[in-house]
């Protein structure tokens, strides 16, 4: 639960998971729930201007289909003030029970200066894997892009990764312009049947949590 502060009108940000079965769901799918619940909640939340009117709902960062998130960030505004508490509680009563909200505050930071995100990935095969060695420079693989598909040494955008008691962690580069979809290593290692959770995301110091 969100520390009971007072959110005046104007940028808020909350902070999220989607887990469970709605993993499943495409980001335009989870658009449209937004859109849902934030109408069946209540929130005095700002439109967009002009001659089809919409809510501004901006997403932090891309998940990969079929992966879960303890640390989804998502920007919007309100017109009028209400506290951080009261925002939550009404979000979580809207949201599906695989969607929920832990706080809301006003955001310090731009999605911008997102550099890592962190992964774990357990289950399958994963427990026999050393990432060191299956992920040893260069780790070429075939990216696609919008208009073609090229061969990529995606090892720089690779900060760490360590496997302990079966759970491997990858820390991979999240910015803007070199973001790094998980599916990539975890292919190249031939992961099977494993699941993905995102727990984290950082600063360009991969120390620093973003929020």
């Amino acid at each position: 639960m969100s520390a009971d502060k007072l959110l005046p009108a104007g940028p808020v940000r909350i902070k999220f998971e989607k887990r469970g079965s709605l993993k499943f769901i495409s980001h335009l799918d989870l658009q449209r729930t937004m859109n849902s619940a934030f109408n069946r909640a209540g929130i005095p939340i700002w439109y967009t201007e002009g001659f089809n009117p919409r809510k501004k709902l901006i997403f932090a960062l891309p998940l990969s289909l079929g992966a879960e998130s303890v640390c989804e960030l998502l920007d919007f505004k309100i017109t009028e003030p209400m506290s951080s508490e009261e925002l939550t509680e009404r979000l979580n009563a809207a949201f599906p029970p695989q969607l929920r909200v832990f706080e809301s505050y006003t955001p310090e930071n731009k999605f911008q200066l997102i550099s890592w995100a962190e992964y774990e990935l357990t289950g399958g095969n994963v427990k026999d894997i050393d990432p060191t060695e299956a992920l040893k420079p260069p780790v070429v693989v075939l990216k696609r892009t919008k208009r073609s598909e090229k061969e990529v040494d995606i090892s720089p955008f690779i900060k760490k990764a360590t496997n302990e008691n079966g759970i491997l962690r990858l820390l991979l580069c999240a910015d803007q312009q070199n973001y790094l979809n998980p599916d990539y290593p975890a292919k190249y290692m031939k992961l099977e049947d494993y699941s993905l959770m995102r727990r984290r995301i950082f600063f360009a110091d991969g120390v620093t949590e973003f929020k």
